[in-house]
């Protein structure tokens, strides 16, 4: 009979309403990322890797402080986003395995700022220099993870959330972009900034989809069984 049909194909619409619950914890996790990782990023302009040992070593010196404490804060950040992508892996596990990957890249780049900020003298600027000039190494590692993260998101939760797959297939390219033109030399030009700010994006993206309730265990545990049903229900 039709009604009974039209009764089963609303079933799915209903069911996946329901299983609409809010996950704030790993909402508040990756928002306390966001928010952690921009004011490190914005707290203060390091030299660059091309700058003179002396230079580095003044600086770091002058800044000692501040510069520990806001690795310690891009410390935090790690650990909130391995927080976060663990709260992921009972919506998918790869996922969740690749941001705890990318969490651990995370931390090569601060490690050896505050390795430079600890052994910093201005009487003896070449251990800084050395240091420093492994700042961009670093910053390949983290770059490299971020390429991982993002395709496996575009790939695993593109299918069922398409806007989320093409942001995150932007920020895959547009960092790989960067990745490549780092190695080779090349100015990576306006992609220096871009690729970072569409990463940055993408877990706020996915920080408003947890507190929604679209990225959380119950929508994806009930999404295959409520395609079954809304096929019984068309047939």
């Amino acid at each position: 009979m039709n009604l009974r049909g039209n009764a089963l194909t609303s079933t799915p619409r209903v069911t996946k309403e329901s299983a609409r619950e809010p996950d704030r914890v790993a909402g508040a996790l990756a928002a306390g990322f966001v928010v952690l990782l921009l004011g490190t990023e914005l707290g203060l302009s390091l030299p660059d890797e091309t700058d003179s040992p002396s230079l580095v070593a003044s600086f770091y010196t002058a800044h000692r402080t501040l510069i520990i404490i806001l690795q310690l804060l891009g410390f935090l950040a790690a650990v909130l986003l391995a927080a976060y992508a663990w709260r992921l892996r009972s919506v998918d596990r790869v996922v969740a395995v690749t941001g705890l990957v990318l969490a651990v890249c995370g931390l090569a780049p601060g490690f050896i700022t505050l390795v430079i900020a600890v052994l910093a003298d201005p009487a003896e600027p070449m251990t800084a220099g050395t240091w420093n000039m492994l700042e961009p190494r670093g910053d390949d590692i983290l770059f490299l993870g971020i390429v991982a993260f993002a395709a496996v998101v575009a790939v695993r939760l593109g299918r069922r959330l398409p806007a989320l797959g093409l942001l995150a297939l932007f920020v895959a390219i547009s960092n790989l972009t960067r990745l490549v033109l780092e190695i080779i030399g090349k100015s990576r030009g306006a992609l220096e900034a871009v690729g970072p700010l569409s990463f940055i994006l993408l877990i706020a993206v996915m920080a408003v989809l947890s507190f929604r309730g679209v990225l959380n265990a119950d929508s994806a545990s009930q999404r295959e069984p409520d395609e079954r049903v809304g096929q019984s229900g068309r047939s």
